[in-house]
């Protein structure tokens, strides 16, 4: 069933604007100016103190963020961590003009489960994140590891997300293994792309069928997501807004994860996303 817009992006500056009402106010009436030209005046004050807030919050995350140790692993949820990166990945989510359609909640299951899909856009789990968490759902991605070499991205790591480094099987595997025991351990849900880097043809890329021991191991079942229309982000932003559609087109469950090899879950989960990405259109 289609839920529509379930983004709830209209809410992500709200902090900013209702913290600078007064502080505006205030400015304004310390410049004297009276009749209709108090007016223009407050909403430049206005701007100008939701603007600087914005700022302030966005300096503060940076700051958070060089005092993260990538060296040590987080096991234990932070929510308020997780909080600051939700609030970040909607403003993203703006300045991208994303406007996110979701479809599929019925397929989410009752406890963890491992998301997959496919990958266009390095919007991809940005959007995914924030649609999710409109339902109350936190979830960490497994990422690339130049993403922890960005000052304000690096935040991420005290959230959860983990890095996989492809050129070092013994190091895949023990990232496989760290986001298999935050599904056992009840942490978080994490979300991973078995292609393993987003595709530029819009055809997708080969499976990495090892990530599926992450719900084998942790004994979870693996939710299907297919995402269209984030590929058109890069070309469409800031100028035009991009319609997003996140649709959990299929659950996995932990008996079925159990009885199939991950060659087999690999090619049904392939099946299900070009079915998906076929009736999208």
């Amino acid at each position: 069933m289609f839920a529509g817009r379930e983004d709830g992006l209209e809410r992500v500056f709200r902090p900013f604007y209702l913290g600078a009402v007064i502080p505006a106010g205030v400015c304004a009436w310390l410049s004297r100016v009276e009749g209709w030209v108090y007016v223009p005046v407050y909403i430049g004050f206005f701007a100008a103190w939701t603007v600087g807030l914005l700022a302030a919050f966005l300096l503060g995350v940076w700051a958070m963020s060089l005092t993260v140790d990538l060296s040590k692993p987080v096991e234990e949820d932070h929510p308020f961590t997780r909080r600051i990166v939700v609030r970040v990945v909607g403003i993203l989510c703006c300045l991208g003009r994303l406007r996110i359609h979701t479809r599929g909640w019925e397929n989410l299951p009752q406890g963890r489960f491992l998301l997959v899909g496919n990958h266009r856009s390095n919007y991809d789990p940005i959007a995914t994140v924030w649609a999710l968490r409109q339902h109350g759902i936190d979830i960490a991605f497994v990422t690339k590891p130049e993403n922890m070499k960005i000052p304000l991205v690096r935040l991420i790591h005290r959230a959860n997300y983990l890095v996989i480094d492809r050129e070092d099987p013994r190091k895949a595997i023990a990232t496989i293994h760290a986001a298999a025991e935050l599904l056992h351990n009840d942490v978080v849900n994490v979300g991973i792309y078995p292609e393993g880097t987003r595709s530029k043809t819009g055809e997708m890329l080969p499976f990495h069928n090892a990530v599926f021991k992450i719900a084998k191991r942790a004994q979870a079942p693996i939710v299907v997501a297919a995402i269209t229309g984030s590929e058109r982000i890069r070309h469409n932003a800031p100028w035009r807004r991009t319609d997003v559609t996140i649709d959990l087109c299929a659950r996995i469950s932990r008996e079925e994860v159990a009885a199939g090899t991950t060659k087999d879950l690999g090619d049904r989960v392939r099946a299900l996303l070009e079915a998906a990405e076929s009736a999208a259109g």
